[in-house]
């Protein structure tokens, strides 16, 4: 049976388990649950057992994961090179909350995703622009030093009267 999939569930945990399962016949991953330092690692081994197939493209189905930190945020990128290594195209597509994240970091440019819901899509537009406002005070509020422009030849050239 080529479909492996992997549980880890905390008993005394209420989170929901997170879990992983591998298609080799189509490429493809599939994520359950957090994806945060703890799990990560059980991404990328699961992609890394697409490695023996011949498929040209991997698909990473991430519709089910329900939190998504900066370590799954890494995964991804480590995915990505995984997949480049090995000659294929990595296929991510990734739940309403790790899209906006893919985002808001600018992994939309590194990731094959498709297009996300007009909701993520607002969402981080109004965090960008939050984002531009915060920036703006704290530039009111603590000035970069800017050092004077040198002066140049005709700055210092003597300015000759027209009255002579």
């Amino acid at each position: 049976m080529d479909l492996h999939e992997y549980a880890r569930h905390s008993a005394d945990s209420a989170v929901a388990p997170f879990l992983v399962s591998v298609d080799l016949r189509s490429a493809q991953v599939r994520v359950a649950g957090e994806l945060d330092q703890e799990h990560a690692h059980h991404v990328l081994d699961a992609l890394a057992a697409l490695s023996g197939t011949d498929h040209a493209v991997w698909t990473l189905e991430a519709r089910q994961v329900t939190f998504c930190d900066a370590a799954g945020l890494r995964s991804l990128v480590t995915a990505h090179r995984l997949a480049r290594g090995h000659g294929r195209d990595l296929s991510v597509l990734p739940s309403p909350c790790m899209h906006r994240l893919v985002l808001l970091v600018g992994l939309d440019e590194l990731l094959h995703t498709p297009p996300a819901p007009p909701g993520v899509v607002t969402d981080v537009a109004e965090s960008r622009r939050v984002h531009r406002s915060l920036a703006a005070v704290r530039e009111i509020r603590h000035p970069a030093a800017t050092p004077a422009p040198a002066p140049t030849p005709a700055d210092s050239a003597p300015v000759e009267s027209a009255a002579g």
